[in-house]
């Protein structure tokens, strides 16, 4: 499914007519992460314009026990490993596409996060789901 991103008063739309919101892109279950020194997007990351590709990237995995989420990158180290608050359809949907759309880049509030997608500077990667104990 391809949404294009909506307009917003005020900002320049840099993307106008080939972009989208990668989140809506693949129709996945997606996290999103702020940018942080502890989480770094060295192995498995793309930007979210090459979204076409994450089929082919090195794949991540996500296990999430009750309400406690483990990130894994590509090489297998842990990249995250915290709370995770999700609705009941959230988890259906992950167990049901067995995947999860990541996207992080340079923002650490919500209300930064359009600065960041429309300045390109969103990552995308994919991994693979595990949910244990839950509905």
């Amino acid at each position: 499914m391809v949404t294009p991103i909506p307009t917003h008063d005020g900002w320049p739309d840099p993307l106008a007519g080939a972009a989208v919101w990668p989140e809506l892109w693949r129709g996945l279950p997606t996290l999103v992460f702020p940018a942080r020194p502890d989480h770094p997007t060295a192995a498995g990351w793309l930007p979210a314009d090459a979204a076409v590709l994450l089929d082919e990237a090195p794949r991540w995995l996500a296990t999430l026990e009750r309400d406690r989420l483990h990130v894994a990158g590509p090489d297998g180290r842990a990249w995250y490993r915290g709370p995770l608050l999700s609705t009941r359809t959230w988890r259906r949907s992950a167990r049901t596409r067995t995947e999860l759309l990541l996207i992080t880049g340079p923002f650490g509030h919500p209300a930064e996060f359009w600065a960041a997608a429309h300045s390109g500077h969103l990552l995308c990667a994919t991994a693979d789901v595990l949910l244990t104990d839950c509905f």
